[in-house]
């Protein structure tokens, strides 16, 4: 029996992301394995080819249903990818059981320490969900995208995490808007989760600030480098959300599509290094598949706020 089961939706947008986040999971992560719903044929076809230890990868076709295809024909594809997120972590939590834990990833999260930190905290809790912990800049979101981010969410395998998985995925299916809906306060798969601490025991609200850092609350933290360790104030950074990175090509990116980042320390420690495993997830790809040009940017289209060039 694996200790971890971990859950993705891949689109042919994420493939390079998703390339880089595997790579970091297998470092720092052992007796896991990772389920891959490939959002169309071709990311299938890909993945298949280059072939990757410790992953299954899963057809869309096998766990769409009625529901599913009845729900893909209201919405456009990036908000059918956030619907796929619970419907698939309920699909091989019932389908794939042997497992202590489950965890949906988003394909842009990179690891660096091991995911078995965040489920430690509190080995009684049922559900770990990670706080936003917006910075100042940043608070208006909360009514936006609401208190929790879902790029992570974490269960126990027990009745208890599958009834509220089962719960959220049959409320993506009824609504998942691609932009806010100020009124019945839900935006896309996010603030569905909201109502777990109320709704459900043994939800757990994760303490370390080093899981799931982003954008969004890095500004707030210490950021430095001890031991070859990356600490986030004096935690040590688990993951970071790598939300609005684009790409450009393999040695061109535009790392904050918000603002520039100002800290050396947060590009240096948790950008560059991310930077290279992109690099090498985009150079590994390109050996297989050298006409594949799908998750790049025109330049010209992206706002000018920190591009960087990566250096060899």
């Amino acid at each position: 029996m694996h200790k971890f089961h971990f859950t993705t939706v891949v689109s042919k947008d994420h493939l390079y992301k998703f390339i880089a986040m595997y790579a970091s999971l297998s470092i720092y992560c052992d007796n896991f394995k990772l389920y891959v719903l490939c959002a169309s044929e071709i990311v299938y076809e890909m993945l298949e080819v280059i072939g990757l230890e410790h992953v299954k990868l899963i057809r869309l076709k096998e766990i769409e249903n009625e529901k599913l295809l009845k729900a893909k024909k209201d919405r456009i594809f990036h908000a059918y990818c956030w619907t796929l997120k619970p419907c698939f972590l309920y699909y091989v939590m019932i389908n794939y059981s042997k497992a202590r834990y489950f965890a949906h990833l988003d394909a842009d999260l990179c690891f660096f320490d091991s995911p078995g930190k965040i489920f430690s905290e509190n080995k009684n809790a049922s559900l770990f969900l990670t706080h936003h912990r917006n910075s100042k800049k940043f608070t208006h979101f909360y009514d936006i995208s609401g208190i929790y981010n879902t790029g992570f969410v974490g269960c126990k395998n027990d009745d208890i995490a599958k009834e509220a998985v089962r719960q959220w995925k049959n409320k993506c299916i009824e609504y998942c808007p691609i932009k806010e809906d100020t009124v019945k306060k839900v935006f896309g798969d996010q603030r569905y989760v909201e109502d777990w601490p109320i709704d459900f025991p043994g939800v757990h609200i994760v303490e370390t600030v080093g899981a799931n850092t982003a954008l969004w609350n890095v500004t707030d933290y210490k950021v430095t480098l001890f031991n070859e360790k990356v600490f986030i104030n004096k935690d040590s950074l688990i993951f970071y959300h790598f939300s609005g990175l684009a790409i450009v090509n393999s040695t061109v990116y535009n790392i904050c599509l918000y603002y520039h980042i100002d800290d050396e320390n947060i590009v240096n420690y948790i950008y560059v290094p991310y930077l290279k495993m992109l690099k090498n997830s985009i150079d590994e790809i390109k050996r297989y598949f050298p006409d594949f040009n799908e998750g790049f940017f025109k330049r010209k289209n992206l706002p000018n706020t920190h591009f960087y060039l990566l250096k060899s």
